[in-house]
């Protein structure tokens, strides 16, 4: 038996940890340790903790992140790690686990890396290896230095990762995981999303997913503006989910809410993608729209800097924080046939939704003794 220790701290990676905490759980070879923190445990951001247990999964421990009463800064989101850190090498020690799944580019999941190092717990890491600038590449490409197996979604971000050092033999490309959900998410009937959602999906819709960039939190406010005033221009209906916690995300959320636009803190797993099933076209700057669009061969509007130089498909629209701009491309995504018909025809390089079961095939089988200590590949 190998116990697994895995940490999820807000939806986006949930979604990607699901389909592996699945098969986990039905494989009697594995034993899941499961931590919750972040913006899973508030009120404010939907209290996702709740979908995780109606899931059915076991939360082994609850460890409080963010300070309610905290300032919307970069020092809030180090002091929010610093305190996560601390909670989670006390669950390792207690826990004892055989090996850290860690994942993508998430604060909670960054403590949780650089503690197991420290700790000599072998780690394996998904996603790394992809380019996006800001706050994020750093922290991502960081993991990717203190774990020991590595999951990338596509043969380009292997290929980086051998160049940061890591070792081939090491690297496992298996795809992104939240496209196992896309595709194995039973289909509701339109009218049920309807009812829940309390909106027509008859008509041109629109998903907004827009965070605030690290690098750019000063400008958030005018950043959501120019989205905002774009969409109520196009005249296009448009479904809102709140950003995440980053810093900047309060001026951001004041604004979606002071606008007559219909929002939501956080969704159930099944809603949302049958939701996004129903939609035209995504808008923000959310990684979902470049990992998992494509797969619903839908376009996607990505606006800014958050996703710079990601690996992507031919149904991004890469637009500035800019309203004449943004409008342009919604015209384009929403009612372009030709463009409509083409993104129809795109494959997407972040996998077919298989992910889950590669990434548990290989951690049953992947020999764990003596990989604490790294051999770096030249």
């Amino acid at each position: 038996m190998r116990k697994v220790f895995i940490v999820i701290e807000r939806r986006a990676d949930y979604s990607r940890y699901k389909p592996i905490l699945q098969k986990l759980k039905q494989d009697p070879f594995f034993e899941i340790y499961l931590v919750v923190t972040g913006i899973c445990l508030l009120e404010t951001h939907g209290k996702d903790v709740n979908y995780i247990k109606q899931d059915g999964f076991k939360i082994d421990a609850e460890i409080p992140m963010f300070d309610a009463n905290g300032e919307d800064t970069g020092a809030e989101m180090v002091r929010s790690m610093s305190r996560v850190m601390t909670g989670l090498v006390n669950e390792l020690e207690k826990a004892k686990p055989d090996i850290v799944l860690s994942g993508f580019d998430i604060g909670g999941n960054f403590a949780v890396t650089v503690a197991a190092a420290h700790m000599n717990i072998p780690i394996a890491h998904i996603q790394g290896g992809e380019v996006t600038g800001s706050i994020d590449e750093s922290i991502r490409h960081a993991m990717s230095k203190f774990a020991h197996i590595h999951f990338p979604a596509t043969e380009l971000s292997k290929q980086r990762l051998i160049r940061m050092g890591e070792h081939p033999d090491s690297i496992y490309v298996v795809g992104c995981p939240s496209i196992d959900v896309l595709v194995n998410t039973p289909v509701l009937p339109r009218e049920k999303v309807e009812e829940y959602l309390k909106v027509d999906l008859s008509k041109p819709t629109l998903l907004m997913i827009q965070h605030p960039v690290t690098t750019e939190w000063m400008n958030s406010f005018d950043q959501i503006k120019e989205t905002i005033e774009a969409i109520k221009e196009s005249k296009v209906q448009c479904i809102v989910l709140l950003p995440n916690n980053d810093a900047g995300y309060s001026k951001i959320i004041e604004f979606i809410k002071s606008n007559d636009v219909k929002w939501f803190p956080s969704l159930p797993t099944d809603i949302f993608i049958n939701l996004y099933r129903n939609v035209s076209a995504l808008i923000g700057n959310s990684s979902s729209g470049i990992h998992e669009t494509p797969t619903l061969k839908i376009p996607t509007i990505n606006i800014g800097t958050r996703q710079q130089g990601r690996e992507r498909a031919g149904n991004v629209i890469d637009v500035p924080n800019n309203k004449t701009k943004i409008v342009e491309a919604i015209k384009k995504a929403v009612f372009d046939e030709d463009f409509r018909k083409y993104v129809r025809s795109l494959e997407n390089p972040y996998g077919n939704g298989t992910s889950a079961e590669q990434i548990v095939k290989i951690l049953k089988t992947v020999p764990l003794d003596g990989i604490v200590q790294k051999i770096f590949h030249d």
